[in-house]
């Protein structure tokens, strides 16, 4: 009796290194989202696209979030502070600095195999409010983030650090090649395709089910067609 249990001890240990190797091996398509906070077709990505698709290809998604699209920044001078310019207005800057906040918020305070989500929900939330220039604070509390994080997020809106989360944004941004002319721009595993652009702006789902192998797709990529 020993033995077996040993036996079957062994073989269930083996069989959890299995299918975590097996976890640890699946195919990741990477998404960089390049938008802006009052940008209406943002807006419609994230609420008609991005936040229904990702519960079903969660795990095999990586999402990078670029608040700033057809904004523009510069210094009077070399010790001066940024000064932005966004497609619709000052709002808009400020929306774009508090989501930079927010980001940065997520990714220096929760655990690392938690952000991900908690960044789908902030994103969501914001840009689906009636206002998102000004939900960031909000949606922090209403995603479940602690009232420290949402203290920070507002210290860091007020800070010069806000002005340099978000400049880094927009020299990410001006970066693209090529260069950015449609907001939201969706670019996957690092490359921009016109093709790719075009299927993440009408499914989504269906851009993601066909990038993963046969093998791994979810039972959703059944249906996504």
């Amino acid at each position: 009796m020993k033995c077996y249990l040993s036996v079957t001890a062994i073989s269930l240990a083996a069989l959890f290194i299995q299918l975590v190797a097996a976890d640890e091996s699946k195919t990741i398509i990477n998404v960089d989202l390049y938008y802006e906070s009052l940008c209406p077709d943002s807006m419609n990505f994230v609420r008609t696209q991005l936040v229904p698709a990702y519960p079903d290809l969660k795990n095999h998604l990586s999402i990078s979030y670029i608040p700033y699209g057809k904004a523009s920044h510069s210094k009077a001078d070399t010790t001066g502070p940024w000064e932005f310019v966004c497609q619709h207005g000052p709002a808009e800057c400020r929306g774009n600095r508090a989501q930079a906040c927010g980001i940065h918020e997520i990714a220096t305070s929760v655990k690392p195999e938690e952000q991900q989500q908690r960044l789908v929900d902030l994103v969501g939330c914001v840009m689906t409010a009636n206002n998102p220039a000004s939900a960031v604070t909000l949606c922090a509390q209403q995603i479940g983030l602690t009232e420290e994080s949402k203290n920070r997020i507002v210290a860091c809106e007020r800070h010069p650090l806000g002005n340099e989360l978000l400049a880094s944004h927009g020299d990410k941004t001006k970066a693209l090649e090529p260069k950015l002319s449609y907001v939201p721009t969706i670019v996957i595993d690092g490359v921009y395709s016109k093709e790719n652009q075009s299927a993440s702006l009408t499914n989504f789902r269906k851009l993601i089910c066909t990038l993963i192998p046969i093998s791994e797709r979810p039972a959703i990529c059944e249906v996504a067609y």
